[in-house]
């Protein structure tokens, strides 16, 4: 396998990708973006194999058989959740990993300005360039953008009991407008690592991204290149307190107070009955134990 920098210059570029693709994503713009990508390899001298997934969990297995096999990297052309089962089948999660976004928001290629377009992505595999970034772990899955408990967790199970077919934006209404009307009220405790706590949680939301949902931005501070776990603690309980807050972080103007306290850790408990999502995907009820791995991702992104 060749030597692929780290944050800087190329040492050199990859010769063999294997390409996996969610046919649903995008509203099935995959199925034409996932050929494209890999003639596009093809120019730059790259050998791709493109691999549609057949349903729910396929990426995780077919990443979970490339382990052994001769690739210089996978790449995960689809939303953040196939990105995150691409990541979680990986028996080594610092194989470098690459992303052709074609979701709904798309949130980690917002955060690392990833192109879209299949011939700009190629060109940027082609340059062998990786951006290292923590590896969080809620119970025993992978995560590298969110964990959330509670009110989006909510939402997010309530998605995936009635979601059929491709998932677009305007899928997510019904969810949200089901959680609205049967609003939730949850009691969370968190605990870090240091030992304090904080009671009476309304919701969790442990972050590694600003950007939430690809149209609000959480507190400044959130840092996807420091390495930590940034705690969001809610304690709105009525639905005006939380429409209040959207409207902040969409105006980009979310800040402590007293309906939100953030905590920079590098493990939290959460205590309580919630349900809760990881990148997008519902990922069970709580309580969860959420930590970094010492490993870090390598995923595929322009120079800085």
């Amino acid at each position: 396998m060749p030597r692929l920098a780290v944050n800087g210059s190329p040492l050199s570029s990859p010769r063999r990708l294997l390409v996996l693709g969610n046919p649903i994503s995008g509203g099935g713009k995959s199925r034409i973006l996932v050929p494209a990508l890999c003639a596009a390899l093809q120019r730059h001298g790259i050998t791709a194999e493109p691999y549609f997934t057949k349903a729910a969990g396929d990426a995780a297995v077919r990443a979970r058989a490339a382990g052994p096999e001769a690739w210089d990297g996978l790449i995960a052309c689809g939303g953040d959740g196939t990105v995150n089962e691409v990541l979680n089948g990986m028996p080594d999660p610092t194989r470098p990993l690459g992303i052709l976004p074609v979701g709904t928001a798309n949130v980690l290629a917002l955060e690392l300005s990833l192109p879209s377009a299949p011939e700009a992505v190629a060109a940027m595999l082609s340059k062998g360039t990786t951006r290292a970034l923590a590896i969080g772990k809620a119970g025993e899955r992978r995560f590298l953008l969110f964990c959330g408990i509670g009110v989006d967790g909510a939402v997010v199970k309530r998605l995936s009991e009635v979601r059929t077919g491709t998932l677009g934006k305007h899928k997510w209404a019904a969810p949200i407008l089901h959680t609205v009307r049967h609003w939730p009220h949850y009691s969370l405790r968190a605990t870090f690592a240091d030992g304090s706590s904080l009671d009476g949680l309304s919701s969790v939301l442990v972050t590694r991204a600003r950007n939430y949902g690809g149209i609000v931005k959480l507190t400044a501070g959130v840092d996807i290149d420091d390495g930590l776990l940034h705690v969001h603690c809610f304690r709105m309980h009525s639905r005006l307190a939380w429409l209040w807050q959207g409207v902040r972080g969409f105006c980009h103007r979310m800040r402590e107070g007293r309906h939100l306290e953030v905590r920079t850790t590098t493990a939290v408990q959460v205590a309580g009955d919630a349900p809760f999502q990881i990148d997008g995907d519902h990922g069970g009820q709580s309580p969860v134990g959420i930590t970094l791995l010492p490993e870090r991702a390598r995923i595929f992104a322009p120079a800085r």
